[in-house]
């Protein structure tokens, strides 16, 4: 029977919003925990209802896993320490949590024969899934623990976080704009109160079903849905009635059908 994996825990900041330290199993899996100072730990262990404080990074000798979490700022200060400590770390792993810093900010503890990783929440609602990007024996640790803690752990490989990245900003941040003038444009048709954001979320989850469907997506909404020349004419109504709301939908799918071209080419 494979042996109950123990984490340690070296925190520092703000950590109320932690997906990480809201793990189901966390009481039972939470061993050491490492502040600044002793009264910190104490605090966090008491707030956690887990784990116990301990005042030096020697202490974490026994975790097989060692959870940070902290700053991105104190990162480099806190390797550092550890690199200068008596603890051993040859054989132990550590996981970065929920940071979008890469994996080789962990290099001087890997120099000294750590394992290192890094783990970022996926923004999900109603489900624990976290990306994780490291070296193998730190990246198997880290889907045990998050398995275990009835959750699902995806790994990328190894240097390609900025991949992970960049498919985070093209779903979740870049189409905003775009969301917010379809709102605009919906409210000067007429469409308000509650109906206005059920019907922008009936028709980004129509694209999504669509595009989920694999390769033989159908793009194109509205234009797949009538003739050249009806689009052609509401366009040019836009043109007249709204120049610049007219400008952004131009634009728009001037890009995007250069880039489905270029992706049916390439048999994306």
């Amino acid at each position: 029977m494979r042996r109950q994996l123990q984490a340690g825990l070296i925190i520092e900041g703000n950590s109320t919003g932690s997906a990480i330290l809201r793990l189901p199993k966390i009481p039972e899996t939470l061993g050491p925990i490492k502040c600044k100072a002793l009264r910190v730990a104490r605090r966090v262990s008491n707030l956690l209802r887990a784990g116990y404080p301990v005042s030096d990074y020697e202490s974490l000798e026994q975790a097989g896993l060692i959870l940070l979490r902290v700053p991105d700022a104190a990162v480099p200060r806190i390797v550092e320490e550890l690199a200068a400590s008596e603890l051993a770390l040859k054989g132990l792993s550590f996981l970065l949590c929920e940071s979008w810093l890469p994996a080789d900010v962990l290099n001087v503890l890997r120099a000294s024969g750590a394992s290192v990783a890094t783990l970022v929440k996926v923004p999900e609602a109603g489900r624990n899934w976290f990306v994780i990007e490291g070296e193998p024996h730190a990246v198997r640790l880290a889907k045990r623990f998050i398995e275990m803690n009835e959750s699902r752990a995806l790994e990328i490989r190894r240097d390609t976080k900025q991949l992970y990245f960049a498919a985070a900003l093209l779903s979740t941040a870049l189409p905003v704009p775009l969301f917010l003038a379809a709102r605009k444009a919906l409210r000067a048709s007429g469409i308000s109160g509650n109906h206005l954001p059920q019907l922008l979320n009936e028709m980004a989850q129509s694209m999504f079903r669509e595009f989920s469907k694999g390769a033989r997506v159908r793009w194109g909404g509205p234009l797949a849905e009538c003739s050249a020349d009806t689009a052609r004419r509401h366009l040019e109504a836009l043109r007249l009635n709204d120049p610049e709301l007219a400008d952004l939908v131009a634009e728009q799918l001037n890009w995007a059908r250069r880039r489905m071209i270029k992706a049916k080419a390439s048999g994306i």
